[in-house]
């Protein structure tokens, strides 16, 4: 977002000799001498009058002399107001906003011969730029850039045909300037600045028509405008005098337009922060003016051109976070080239660069910045890294590299900035590495396998402002060159193997300070009642072995983790300040008690609360409307009573509600259904009673995971879950759920999905809090859950979003088992087991492939195992005891390797390993296919059909064959009858 408010701005020599041609002559004037126009006077106080001024910035507008007012300036000769400059940071330097200048502004037509005319950055709040502007025929300079003007463009400045400086730069503007189209603009055929950043030119198709009417113009400033592609002109574009062109940060979906390469005089072009496609092509060695291309953040693929080592006046090249793939020994070839000379600045930032680091490094004979971060880069860092004298910035985090780092770092007299946080570097750490480094203000080495080894006297050359070591083995002490550093407002010493306690030096610093992370130590002691800071944003002690009651905070606090230590007492120190607005409070595993006081409600930034895994006992309280922007709420595993506040209903914005494992009672408050964005519902291991309620399913169509155990609900299993599609996790095991399993809830898609979605379960709550740099800061706050999966609790929170379960055991379920959730292909794990369900398994149980964990035991199921079973490869935990199966336990795959006897006990018609061979003639049912019972009706009936024809047949033939009289009348009949058919048929 930085580089996206402060562009690079490059102006020209010849344009900054324009700018000066304006102020020069002026200057030199002796004021004094010079008598006012009585008929401009009068204009101007007439302009005054319609102003806003409450700090009297316009107090010199007094009297018959106004070429001595303040932000005017008459001509010399002529005695005519020629400049009025009224621009807020030329007035005034102050430190509110509330002395700009506002109001109406009354034409100033009388200002005939007005040429230079500056309102910027002031705040005129919304209204319409004044279309008499356009008449001021003389005006070559116009400057009316963030002074809080709205709405549409007047056409009429585009009469301004001396007009060579254009400024309606709106970037700081809380107000939105537009124009439909820009033919306006090629009537300005003098013009050569036009800066129009954050106009709205959405609807303005003829861009880039007009620009190409304006044939001196030489700086073109066009960034967050929302033009959406590069219009292909229909000539050969005018704009040769082009100098400086900034399209950035807009809507262009395409390849770099052909036009771009024919502007032989580009010094400076940013298209950063679009969607540009394609190649990088090789025309950019033609264009040899070129000093910046910055090219940041767009699609661009392939290779870098080696052509751009021949731009022999390229300072800045930045194509970092595209999907660049080379080798990066293509830079070897680019500073072997006059560009290894020029270049100052190479940012390649983000790509898919491979390859070794090399010697070559050092032939940038310039270069201060250099990042090649978060890309792919592997083995070591060169020792020739250290003759890069001029370096300054030292970018090569998030990559792959290893080996040590070389001791020639230390020679690298000017480095302010080193970061080489996330490979996997190791080695020593000493002070050779930063002997000469007096300027080095930002270290990151987070994230290796460093160890430090530093002379107890040892007394750094530097005062760091961020100390990055996560990971770096600096302990088992505190190291003592660290109280020396007392410039820091980021120390992050977190999984430093740190034994010891905290030292006081690192609680009375009273400096403003951003970070302090020192989690995932085993640091003791006391934290201070009051810490000194100045200011602090985030706090993270977790992990550690600290004790005692709860600090005091600074009123800036944002960010609070006290996770895994054993402070005790209440939580109110917390609360002792009214004007703390700290938007995260975790103080998870605890032995904290008391109650949760009405208080927590009057901090209305909070985002996260996690008070779960203390002592915490009492009712909630029922303020919880007044937290409007709350997402996450866990107060599990703690002595927590009463009922479930309907309040809670009014978190709109709630997405993760844990209230699990405490002494809650009564039904679930229907004002829940509120909560619509909930992706976890956890309120398992209470008291809780009554049926699970339909809304639920039809209201928290976002649930993800729904965890309803150990409680006491009864009921049925409403059908309506279901309708949670994008449900992974379903526990309602250890109730009194009764009646038959819905066979809808094989319908719920996100359960089906053999590929699990990489999105994280909570992406909003787990990227909530952004630090200054990337590498630093916590990510904001990551769900947890325990799961009874494969006969033993495990605890899910990175892969939180990989799992799909059932688990509807220790119920009253009875019915049979639906064999549509076979059709949950996804699942790991479906347990079933302690219920009263009967029939016979699925035969297409075989389909769930993913299936890690079955338990059907303690149930009434009859029938023989469904050979398909032997499908499940991933199978590790089998139950099936205690039920009424029968037949030959099928064999195969995964089956072979689960040959414990008890996941069989209890069903005495089963043979086969690992229980007794089955008889020679026993039925090998498993390996049929199993007859469900409509199936077995039709067969009952064929059958009867059969032998029903066939008594029948011998009764009728029993009777002529033992009676004659009988059998000679039937042979009468018969042959009488055939007599009269041939006769008919004659």
């Amino acid at each position: 977002m930085e580089l996206q408010k402060k562009f690079l701005i490059f102006v020209p020599s010849a344009q900054l000799i324009f700018l000066l041609g304006f102020l020069i002559p002026t200057l030199c004037i002796n004021q004094s001498k010079l008598r006012c126009r009585e008929s401009e006077r009068a204009a101007l106080l007439e302009f005054k009058e319609g102003l806003r001024d409450p700090h009297s910035l316009l107090s010199s507008w007094e009297g018959s002399e106004c070429c001595n007012w303040r932000g005017i300036i008459c001509d010399n000769e002529t005695q005519h107001v020629v400049s009025l400059d009224l621009g807020y940071r030329h007035l005034f330097d102050g430190p509110s906003t509330s002395w700009r200048l506002s109001g109406e502004i009354t034409p100033l037509l009388s200002l005939k011969h007005l040429n230079y005319l500056d309102l910027s950055f002031n705040d005129f709040r919304g209204i319409d730029i004044p279309e008499f502007i356009g008449s001021i025929q003389g005006l070559s300079y116009l400057n009316l850039s963030n002074a809080g003007f709205g709405g549409r463009i007047p056409s009429q400045i585009g009469n301004l045909s001396r007009l060579q400086y254009l400024d309606l730069n709106s970037f700081y503007s809380w107000y939105t300037l537009y124009a439909d189209d820009l033919q306006w603009l090629s009537h300005l055929s003098s013009l050569r600045y036009l800066d129009m950043n954050s106009v709205n030119l959405a609807n303005a198709d003829d861009w880039f028509y007009a620009i190409n009417m304006l044939p001196v113009l030489s700086v073109l400033y066009f960034p967050n405008c929302q033009l959406k592609e590069f219009t292909t002109p229909l000539a050969v574009p005018n704009l040769t005098s082009l100098a400086s062109l900034d399209l950035s940060n807009n809507q262009f979906v395409s390849m770099l337009p052909n036009w771009l390469f024919n502007m032989s005089k580009l010094e400076c072009i940013n298209l950063q922060f679009n969607q540009i496609r394609g190649s990088i092509p090789d025309a950019f060695a033609n264009m040899t003016s070129l000093e910046v291309i910055q090219l940041r953040k767009n699609e661009l693929l392939g290779g870098i051109p080696q052509s751009i080592g021949k731009l022999c006046n390229l300072r800045i090249l930045d194509l970092s976070s595209n999907n660049i793939t080379d080798d990066v020994s293509i830079l070897a070839t680019i500073s072997s080239e006059c560009a290894g000379g020029t270049l100052e600045i190479l940012n390649l930032r983000g790509n898919n660069l491979v390859g070794n680091l090399s010697d070559w490094l050092a032939h940038f004979k310039v270069l201060t910045y250099l990042d090649l971060g978060s890309n792919l880069l592997q083995g070591s860092i060169p020792a020739s890294i250290g003759n890069i004298s001029t370096l300054r910035s030292l970018f090569l985090s998030q990559n792959t590299l290893n080996g040590t780092l070389p001791e020639t770092m230390g020679q690298l007299s000017r480095l302010n900035l080193f970061d080489v946080s996330h490979n996997s570097l190791s080695g020593i750490i000493s002070q050779v590495h930063f002997q000469n480094l007096s300027k080095l203000e930002h270290l990151s080495l987070g994230s290796n396998s460093f160890v430090f080894n530093m002379s107890s006297d040892w007394e750094p050359p530097f005062r760091l402002r961020l100390i990055g070591l996560r990971r770096c083995r600096i302990g088992p002490k505190f190291p003592p060159w660290l109280k020396k550093q007392r410039d820091y407002n980021i120390l992050d010493l977190s999984y430093a193997e740190i034994n010891d306690t905290a030292p006081d030096w690192i609680w009375n610093y009273d400096q403003h300070i951003f970070l302090l992370d020192i989690s995932h130590n085993q640091i003791a002691g006391e934290v201070p009642g009051r810490l000194k800071y100045a200011s602090m944003s985030i706090i993270d002690l977790s992990f550690n072995q600290f004790e005692g009651p709860l600090p005091g905070l600074p009123a800036s606090i944002e960010y609070i983790d006290f996770t895994g230590n054993a402070f005790s007492g209440t939580i109110f120190p917390l609360f002792a300040q009214p004007m703390l607005i700290f938007s995260h409070l975790i103080i998870t595993d605890n032995i904290i008690n008391g109650t949760i006081p009405d208080s927590i409600c009057n901090y209305l930034d909070m985002f996260v609360i996690d008070l779960s895994s203390n002592l915490l006992s009492g009712e909630l309280p029922e303020c919880w409307a007044d937290l409007g922007d709350l997402s996450g709420l866990n107060l599990a595993n703690n002595k927590l009573t009463g009922k479930i506040p309907s309040s809670l209903g009014t978190l709109s914005w709630l997405q993760a509600l844990h209230l699990n494992n405490n002494s809650f009672h009564g039904e679930l408050p229907t004002a829940l259904k509120s909560c619509t964005m909930l992706i976890t519902f956890d309120v398992g291991d209470n008291k809780l009673s009554g049926e699970i309620p339909t809304w639920i399913g039809e209201s928290l169509l976002y649930l993800r995971i729904l965890r309803l155990r150990s409680n006491m609900f009864n009921g049925n299993i409403p059908a309506q879950l279901s309708l949670l599609t994008s449900l992974q996790i379903l526990d309602l095991a250890g109730n009194k759920l009764s009646g038959n399993i819905p066979s809808s809830l094989g319908n719920i898609s996100a359960m089906a999905q053999t590929h699990k979605p990489e999105a994280r379960m909570m992406e909003v709550l787990q990227g909530a809090v952004q630090s200054s740099l990337h590498n630093y800061g916590p990510s904001g706050y990551s769900d947890t859950l325990v799961l009874v999966t494969k006969g033993r609790k495990m605890e899910y929170t990175k892969n939180l979003q990989y799992v799909a379960s059932i688990d509807l055991s220790e119920n009253i379920l009875s019915g049979n088992i639906p064999h549509q959730l076979a059709n949950l292909y996804g699942l790991q794990n479906l347990n079933l087991s302690g219920n009263k369900l009967t029939g016979k398994m699925p035969e297409n149980i075989g389909q769930l492939e993913l299936l890690e964990s079955l338990d059907f035991s303690r149930n009434n199921l009859s029938g023989s195992i469904p050979s398909s079973i032997s499908l499940l490869t991933s199978l590790s935990l089998l139950n099936l005891s205690y039920n009424n199966l029968s037949g030959r336990i099928p064999t195969g795959h995964q089956l072979q390797t689960l040959n414990d006897p008890s996941m069989y006990i209890g069903n005495s018609a089963l043979c086969g390993p690992p229980l007794e061979e089955c008889e020679q003639n026993e039925t090998h049912s498993a390996t049929l296919p199993i007859k469900d019972d409509e199936e077995s009706k039709m067969l009952e009936f064929y059958i009867s059909m059969i032998l029903g024809f066939v008594a029948g047949f011998w009764v009728v033939w029993g009777i002529l064959l033992s009676i004659d009289s009988v059998r000679y009348a039937y042979f009468e009949f018969t042959d009488s009858l055939l007599e009269r058919l041939s006769s008919a048929f004659r």
